[in-house]
């Protein structure tokens, strides 16, 4: 394998002490001005808010501006940003963005130290430190808040992202944020690391906390925690994730807080347990094949594909696309969920590779939407991907636009998946959003997910307030304004959370949830569960999603829609697409004045994310002069007519172009390099990589026995008399046989009777992931005539061989 010499980062000394580190650009080496990153988290029963403060030294011999991209978590409100330099304390300001630009271009120009925080999508922030002086030091503080997710069983989810992965920048992509993402550099080792600490109060007694993701120490005092991260400086290289278990995490809330202004805001949510009926679906999944799932993540698509493929109920449609520099789909269309259609996709998922090119997701979504509509099957959208895409916004108004006839869930993979994208796609597409680190559970996540598909769309819902015993309904004015206006959809085991802004005083007493389904009209009540001081973290919260909601969901960039959004940034004091923090320090002048040399502009490099392009494993990719993106390998194209019945294909897995006709493309990807004017990553990744498509492959995750047996399960629930099945069931095939016999049973109904006890018996904590499994195997037992006369459900539990 071919490896490439690689930029990298070099120890800074003076007199043999070491300082920092040397980035190199433009082959000018130049110390890294950021040499720390401090995180203290604080968490509150379901708000968490979180403090950054990042250290930037300058240890060259004239002034520099420091440029430092980095993530936060999609939805976050940012409302705090300061400077600490020479013993002063810069408070930033809010201002209109263009203004706020401004006013620190000519504090540069008048030799003045200024500072400025901008958005550039919600999930990517850029801060700007201009006129560092000769050997100064500055830290700057940025505080944000956000209210937190449940993940699979009710497990409350923190996560910290650390590092932006690199994004795919299609060639028609000519956006300032996609030059902002294509400018960032990338390093192995950025120098720099992370300091993290974290509070922890809950409403209920802590059970446990861990994480997934990094080593850390944590102290549990009934309700309350503490938590460190055992290394002294965690490497930023992939999100920081833990989960806290509590005892009581569904119980609905209504907290409600009064700001200093006399204006009262309340924050409402629960985690709903609804049983429903399932409806009838169509199930398209959208599988992420660019280069960068390669390694452990397109390993954890593939694994999440077949729990979809083996859970799914026996009345429906499905179709698989992959997509990368171009797409190509299983079937022609979705087709009926049979016996050979199931072996085909099963067939077909084992051969899948992350070798596609870069990452379009765009038209493949589209050729999605488009198709027509299986007749009496709601069409339900899966997208597995890390999402490292630059053209987010264009994504999400293609969802928006067909949200009324599809439901869209995401699925985010690898260390670092896009918050933004995932989330948004699952916002405006009605549906849910999970992320799984390499080392989270997926199985539980991707049931969770399917479930939710199978539930249908609760209709007519609404929101009554109460105070007092009395309804408030007065919305003249906007006296009462709900954050968001659209109330999100409601599902099963998922976190719902609405905010209200009131301009006066209204004690809320209650609130109730009501809604209309197809087995009737539901409805959840909520007390008052808690009033918080005037912090003002849930008006910032309510505020921000009404920014959000104005921004990217519904209005555009109309000029009404940003007036409001300045407005609303300015009032509560938030960071958005039109408003920034700028901060300047008018007594830095008189340093400045003395320095003879002109200000230099730095960019701070970030870690590269671990596991992009499949570099967990340490191996390395080569990346060609002159080119913007990966080496990938030739295109291929895997045939299902090869390894399934031919009663199960009409024809072979289609392959479609993204953005060109299929021909150019394929002479472009046949010489193993996609060209700059195709798009491709920031040029600083030349001379990174990973492992090759084909070690990639050989990256798998060890199927646990249950993933196992549950492989073995036929489209209808059964399961085949198999030795390799009966020996991970711990029984003998020719005893199996002849217990059935004395029993009077069918030997197929003998087997599925002994897999449901065996799997309800060793695995009770994974019922989530099993549950859909063992119910269509319960489903099969109960349809077959010599059944009719037995009671499954005893011979479920007590059948003994």
């Amino acid at each position: 394998m071919q490896i490439m010499a690689m930029a990298t980062t070099k120890r800074v000394q003076v007199d043999g002490v070491p300082l920092g580190l040397l980035a190199t650009k433009n082959e000018n080496e130049y110390p890294v001005p950021l040499t720390g990153v401090k995180v203290h988290v604080k968490i509150v029963d379901v708000l968490a808010e979180v403090e950054v403060v990042q250290t930037y030294k300058n240890l060259e011999m004239q002034p520099i501006e420091a440029i430092y991209k980095f993530p936060v978590d999609e939805g976050s409100a940012v409302y705090y940003f300061s400077a600490s330099f020479e013993n002063r304390e810069i408070l930033g300001i809010v201002k209109e963005i263009e203004e706020a630009k401004k006013n620190y271009e000519e504090a540069l120009e008048s030799k003045q130290s200024a500072f400025l925080l901008e958005e550039k999508l919600p999930d990517v922030f850029k801060a700007k430190i201009g006129n560092i002086p000769p050997n100064s030091a500055v830290d700057i503080t940025i505080k944000y808040a956000f209210e937190l997710p449940v993940a699979e069983n009710g497990l409350i989810r923190f996560s910290l992202p650390t590092t932006i992965a690199p994004r795919y920048i299609p060639r028609q992509d000519t956006s300032d944020i996609a030059a902002d993402l294509a400018s960032i550099q990338y390093r192995l080792d950025a120098g720099y690391g992370l300091l993290f600490t974290a509070d922890i109060t809950m409403m209920s007694k802590i059970i446990e906390i861990r994480s997934p993701s990094h080593n850390l120490h944590t102290n549990l005092e009934g309700k309350k925690a503490n938590i460190n991260a055992i290394e002294e400086k965690v490497k930023m290289n992939e999100d920081l994730v833990f989960l806290i278990q509590v005892e009581d995490s569904h119980k609905p809330r209504l907290i409600t807080e009064k700001s200093e202004d006399g204006t009262y805001a309340a924050m409402i949510t629960l985690v709903p347990s609804i049983d429903v009926k399932t409806q009838k679906t169509e199930l398209v999944f959208l599988i992420d094949r660019s280069g960068s799932m390669q390694g452990e993540s397109i390993s954890q698509a593939k694994e999440a594909l077949l729990i979809f493929l083996q859970s799914l109920p026996l009345d429906c449609y499905f179709n698989i696309i992959g997509f990368g520099s171009t797409y190509t789909s299983l079937f022609p269309k979705s087709v009926q969920y049979t016996e050979d259609s199931l072996r085909a996709a099963k067939e077909h998922v084992k051969g899948l590779g992350a070798n596609l090119g870069g990452t379009e997701i765009y038209a493949p979504l589209d050729f999605v939407f488009k198709l027509p509509a299986v007749e009496g099957y709601l069409r339900q959208i899966f997208v597995l991907t890390d999402g490292e895409v630059s053209n987010t916004e264009r994504v999400l108004s293609l969802v928006r636009s067909f949200s009324s006839k599809n439901r869209v869930f995401a699925l985010g993979l690898g260390r670092s998946a896009s918050h933004h994208l995932v989330g948004g796609i699952a916002r405006l597409g009605g549906g849910t959003a999970a992320f799984a680190t390499v080392s989270e559970e997926l199985r539980k996540k991707v049931m969770n997910q399917l479930k939710n598909a199978l539930q249908p769309s609760f209709t007519d819902i609404s929101i009554i307030l109460q105070s007092d015993g009395k309804e408030v309904n007065d919305n003249t004015n906007q006296k009462i304004r709900q954050c968001p206006s659209k109330i999100p959809p409601i599902f099963d085991g998922t976190r719902f959370v609405v905010y209200i802004l009131m301009n006066e005083e209204c004690l809320l007493s209650t609130a109730s949830i009501t809604c209309s389904s197809p087995d009737g009209p539901l409805k959840f009540d909520v007390e008052v569960s808690q009033s918080l001081s005037p912090s003002g973290i849930i008006h910032r919260l309510a505020a921000k999603k009404l920014i959000q909601e104005l921004t990217y969901e519904n209005l555009g960039d109309g000029e009404e829609t940003k007036k409001e959004v300045v407005a609303l940034g300015i009032k509560y004091g938030l960071v958005s697409k039109f408003t920034a923090f700028v901060a300047v320090d008018r007594q830095s002048r008189t340093v400045l004045d003395n320095c003879w040399a002109a200000l230099k502009t730095r960019e701070v490099p970030l870690d590269l994310a671990r596991g992009w392009h499949g570099r967990s494993s340490g191996g390395m990719v080569s990346f060609a002069a002159g080119n913007t993106c990966t080496h990938f390998q030739n295109l291929l194209s895997v045939s299902i007519a090869d390894c399934a019945p031919r009663a199960a294909m009409n024809s072979m897995p289609m392959m479609l172009p993204c953005s060109a006709p299929r021909t150019a493309r394929m002479e472009k990807r046949s010489t193993g390099i996609q060209s700059e004017e195709d798009g491709g990553y920031p040029s600083s990744l030349r001379s990174f990589g990973a492992t090759t498509e084909v070690e990639s492959d050989m990256i798998q995750s060890q199927e646990s026995t249950l993933v196992e047996i549950v492989g073995f399960q036929n489209f209808n629930g059964a399961f085949p008399l198999e030795d390799k099945l009966c020996a991970l069931l711990g029984v003998d095939l020719k005893t199996v046989r002849s217990e059935a016999q004395r029993l009077d049973l069918p030997e197929e109904c003998m087997m599925a009777l002994l897999v449901i006890k065996y799997i309800e018996e060793h695995f009770p904590s994974e019922k989530d992931t099993w549950d859909l499994v063992v119910m269509k195997t319960k489903n099969f037992l109960e349809s077959e005539p010599k059944m009719k006369s037995k009671d499954v459900a005893f011979l479920c539990k007590n059948i003994i061989i």
